[in-house]
């Protein structure tokens, strides 16, 4: 039997905050006939099984699933093999809702016959101070088709079943795999918002661990992002202008990510040559061009990159060494004038 909304809530080593964000969703003023949420324990080494357990007994829309480490992919995943919701939404287990919010945000995807509705985001410090981010994306008043509409990664993102299909988040990319998956989504929707209601709150965590963005796991994430995009394009769009800016714009955002936290942060050949086969074999020279601008020289030759960013990194350095100079010949008070 089919519910209004389901909601996934991929669950790893959250103890400390996993009640909240589960109190925060069965307390808002939904019937419980209307929804699910789909509580996935993906392995996690702290007591959070044993919240997710209790509160599953104790509210019917609660619905606990357990298994092995698999990542976050793999238990988002789980959540929409499971799902029975005309409508999809995802709440990270360490985030809440604002009080009071969900029903209107349903209502506003539901009345206006939506593919997906992106949420007002407000991100919040340990304090639950609000943090000055900005995450819009679009207008409360403008619907418009999935290559039109503005793009943003974060999975507190409303979705009709029916658009998100047989569509999962991908494995294997450890860093960007939401991105993958709502470009994806995105690509076949016809009717996308923004809703600017006060909907989620985005925990920035100051003790939390930092995704190792510059490990090789990552640039192979990433070189696997690039991969799935263009093989996904060719299956479903190869003929499609809109489509081409579309996808190249997510292609750029990947290779962006390569260029800033592999090639230019190592200067490794092995990136830089791996990178510019990949441009050449996809003809997609035109992308390292655009990133030209913020990384000079990364479509030329490596021996001219390297030489290139090298001059920058020694310019830098000797800036650096000029200014600790003349702060330590600086008086540090009047009487010393």
């Amino acid at each position: 039997m089919s519910v209004r909304l389901s909601i996934i809530v991929p669950v790893y080593n959250v103890e400390p905050y996993l009640e909240h964000c589960l109190q925060s969703i069965v307390s808002q003023p939904l019937a419980p006939s209307d929804y699910e949420v789909l509580v996935i324990n993906d392995g996690s080494p702290d007591g959070c099984a044993a919240i997710i357990d209790r509160l599953a007994k104790a509210y019917p829309q609660i619905i606990a699933i357990h298994q092995n480490n698999q990542g976050v992919s793999a238990a988002r995943n789980a959540g929409l093999d499971r799902a029975r919701g005309t409508v999809v939404t995802f709440v990270d287990s360490d985030d809440s809702l604002e009080p009071n919010s969900l029903p209107a945000v349903l209502e506003r995807f539901e009345a206006a016959n939506l593919d997906i509705l992106y949420t007002h985001i407000q991100a919040v410090d340990e304090n639950d101070n609000p943090v000055a981010h900005d995450y819009t994306v679009g207008f409360d008043d403008v619907v418009d088709t999935g290559f039109r509409h503005s793009r943003r990664t974060f999975t507190a993102t409303f979705y009709h079943k029916e658009v998100i299909g047989d569509h999962r988040f991908p494995l294997g990319i450890p860093i960007g795999e939401d991105t993958v998956f709502n470009l994806k989504v995105q690509a076949f929707a016809q009717r996308v918002s923004y809703c600017s209601l006060p909907y989620y709150r985005y925990l920035l965590r100051g003790n939390s661990a930092t995704k190792a963005v510059n490990t090789d796991k990552a640039y192979r994430g990433f070189r696997q992002a690039l991969d799935e995009i263009v093989h996904f394009q060719k299956a479903h769009f190869l003929e499609h202008t809109a489509a081409s800016r579309y996808f190249d714009a997510q292609l750029l955002l990947f290779l962006d990510r390569i260029a800033r936290h592999h090639v230019v942060y190592s200067l490794k050949a092995s990136y830089f040559n791996d990178i510019a086969r990949w441009v050449r074999e996809q003809q997609k020279e035109s992308l390292l061009v655009s990133l030209s601008a913020t990384y000079p020289a990364i479509h030329r030759p490596y021996v001219v990159f390297w030489l290139i960013q090298h001059g920058f990194r020694w310019k830098q350095r000797f800036r650096t060494l000029l200014w600790r100079l003349k702060q330590g010949l600086l008086p540090r008070n009047k009487n010393e004038v």
